[in-house]
């Protein structure tokens, strides 16, 4: 009987150790996903867009300021919640999944979000 518990006692740790070690892999260790994003025609799209309003150099000046904070923060947001690295599209010849339209879309409600919070009661809107 003291072997057959000492071969149940080793399973056990055995099965206990490799689950252990494939959580420890999905969870913590996996390296992260790539996704690619077109930072040139998002920029492009920027200046299109204010290019068209009446700034002052100031205003312009915060506006591209607001933007940049904006760009960062919704980068570094989107690839924390995907678990993912973002790889602008020049750099990147195919087979990866394009993620442009969706920050694209979360960098507008920023944008939008900056333009209207109290901080930013000088800057353009």
């Amino acid at each position: 009987m003291k072997t057959w518990h000492l071969m149940m006692t080793g399973t056990l740790a055995v099965l206990t150790s490799l689950t252990l070690c494939v959580a420890a892999w999905f969870f913590v260790l996996r390296p992260p996903g790539l996704v690619i994003f077109d930072m040139k025609a998002t920029v492009n799209a920027f200046i299109r867009q204010s290019t068209g309003l009446d700034l002052t150099d100031e205003q312009r000046q915060q506006l591209v300021h607001r933007f940049n904070q904006s760009l960062f923060a919704v980068t570094d947001t989107y690839a924390k919640q995907h678990r993912v690295a973002i790889l602008v599209s020049p750099a990147v010849v195919t087979g990866l999944p394009d993620a442009t339209r969706e920050i694209q879309a979360r960098l507008a409600v920023e944008m939008n979000n900056a333009a209207r919070s109290p901080e930013t009661a000088g800057d353009i809107r």
